[in-house]
């Protein structure tokens, strides 16, 4: 092994997910990780050379090690017959273990005549290390091990910052009203503005059922409806605001700050305007970390992936094709299944005032654009639930 730099790439599609637990795969519990050993790095930021939509939500479908390729395998009755290298010159790569607490990758081959070898890499947790124990077995040699151990890199963090204790913020685009008893109908005593900070001073015990309204909300020259509402359930909560004291329904708070879109994307420009100054900026949130990895040289300039991660637990991914094409992936915590549709539900009320020409909403994900051609925006979650992807794409083809 090179003394150096050591980088392993995630390479993700949005479609085909990884079939993973509720608790998430070992490539997803260690999204964006960094460690160290010695002078290399290894290095779990997930990155791809698809720079299209489909890419984007850089879901972990496969894992680069050593500028190898390892997928996991297809067809079990093909694996089994490739597995056995029997043929000349055979040989095969593939990701046979990617468990919430176990990653192996698995390389076999046969040469020309000579002797059959199999290489593992098994990665898993040792206290706070990261543990790496290769294996390597050839035909009648025998087996020998290596490990080696990975501390995390102190300057690769991406923390879930919550709000102080007992504080929750309105997670509403438009006012959210605050009742003098917890219950819909009762009187409005004042409104909370998206990301005010209220104080609970009693959690509710009776839930009940808020609609996110997707059919009568928005419209769009086209649209496709899927999902035309979705059903929160929730109980009110009793909070001190700026006004006093009263009664929110709790499916429309949030631990955290929400994102803010506002101040992120300022405002899709019309296609024959230039984009904004400031756009996609976050000069309120303090930087953690950035990297900038160069994927491809085109004729003509570099196509890079540049990540940056924010104190509040957000990274923010951009890309540009070397060519025409560039977007930007925002990558926000999830506190609740719930929280998905509320910050989609948020963003299409931010983009609504520009008229929609296409809008689809589904379970999985939302879509919207403005005009053929025009920037667009998707949002989606990630396969284990826990973290939401706003994708925005702009450019020429």
């Amino acid at each position: 092994m090179k003394m150096g730099t050591l980088r392993i790439l995630m390479v993700m599609l949005l479609c085909g997910p990884l079939g993973v637990t509720a608790q998430g795969s070992f490539l997803e519990k260690h999204l964006y990780s960094e460690w160290e050993s010695e002078e290399e790095v290894l290095s779990f930021l997930q990155a791809t050379a698809n720079n299209n939509i489909y890419g984007g939500a850089e879901h972990p479908e496969a894992f680069q090690l050593q500028g190898i390729t390892y997928a996991p395998p297809l067809d079990n009755a093909q694996w089994e017959a490739t597995r056995r290298l029997e043929c000349c010159m055979c040989g095969y790569t593939a990701l046979v273990k990617n468990t919430p607490d176990t990653m192996r990758l698995e390389r076999g081959a046969r040469g020309d005549f000579g002797p059959v070898s199999v290489i593992t890499h098994t990665f898993f947790l040792e206290g706070s290390d990261l543990a790496q124990v290769t294996s390597e077995w050839v035909e009648d040699e025998g087996e020998t091990k290596t490990r080696r151990l990975w501390q995390q890199s102190p300057s690769r963090s991406v923390p879930r910052a919550a709000s102080k204790t007992g504080q929750v913020h309105s997670n509403c685009w438009v006012p959210l009203n605050v009742r003098s008893a917890p219950r819909v109908g009762s009187e409005v005593v004042g409104q909370l503005q998206w990301g005010d900070a209220v104080t609970v001073i009693q959690e509710g015990t009776e839930a009940l059922s808020v609609d996110l309204n997707f059919a009568s909300t928005f419209s769009a020259k086209s649209r496709t409806l899927e999902l035309p509402t979705y059903a929160l359930r929730a109980p009110f909560v009793q909070v001190a605001f700026d006004g006093g004291e009263g009664y929110v329904f709790a499916g429309l708070l949030s631990e955290r700050p929400p994102f803010d879109f506002a101040s992120f994307y300022v405002a899709p420009a019309p296609p024959t305007e230039a984009a904004p100054e400031g756009r996609f900026a976050r000069p309120d949130t303090d930087l953690l970390w950035e990297e900038v990895l160069e994927i491809e040289q085109r004729e003509e300039g570099m196509a890079t992936k540049t990540f940056r991660g924010y104190a509040d637990g957000v990274v923010v991914k951009h890309w540009y094709d070397g060519k025409y094409q560039f977007g930007v992936t925002v990558d926000i915590p999830l506190d609740t299944p719930d929280d998905f549709y509320v910050v989609s539900n948020n963003l299409l009320r931010f983009l609504s005032s520009l008229g929609f020409d296409s809008l689809r909403i589904s379970p999985e994900g939302f879509y919207v654009d403005f005009s053929p051609m025009s920037e667009s925006f998707i949002t989606e979650r990630s396969p284990d639930g826990t973290r939401m992807y706003i994708h925005y794409n702009g450019g020429g083809c």
